[in-house]
């Protein structure tokens, strides 16, 4: 189990470094495909983290952590951030501090589901012109 989460936040930087290349190009819809898999392959990690920390053991912290990254205006870097987040949490997962991982993979999670939104809303507002 612990493989497979290392797998999956590796291909979850993979598909950020895509997105953050996507980003440069100015491709906002590649960009927004590319984050969509980039948050599947961390959803399934945070789901094999949490299977082997245990329902009761997750960590309880507020959704909107200390970890989770800051968006300050432009989507390359936090992008850039939100990868630094998944190498910490593979880091902390090898090392066998699973809460710690769990923790790190969910404020990139957080980071991800308000780029989610920002996107959405520009998509949306792009539209009513």
């Amino acid at each position: 189990m612990e493989r497979e989460a290392i797998a999956a936040l590796e291909l979850t930087y993979d598909w950020l470094e895509k997105a953050i290349k996507s980003a440069i190009e100015k491709e906002k819809n590649r960009m927004g495909d590319l984050i969509w898999k980039a948050s599947s392959e961390l959803e399934y990690s945070l789901f094999l983290l949490s299977m082997k920390i245990g329902e009761e053991n997750l960590p309880k912290t507020n959704p909107s952590s200390r970890l989770d990254p800051k968006f300050k205006g432009e989507i390359g870097p936090f992008l850039v951030s939100i990868q630094d987040l998944i190498v910490k949490a593979q880091e902390l997962l090898r090392k066998k501090f699973y809460s710690e991982a769990y923790e790190a993979a969910r404020a990139a999670r957080n980071g991800l589901l308000r780029l989610h939104t920002m996107l959405e809303r520009q998509r949306k507002e792009k539209k009513k012109l």
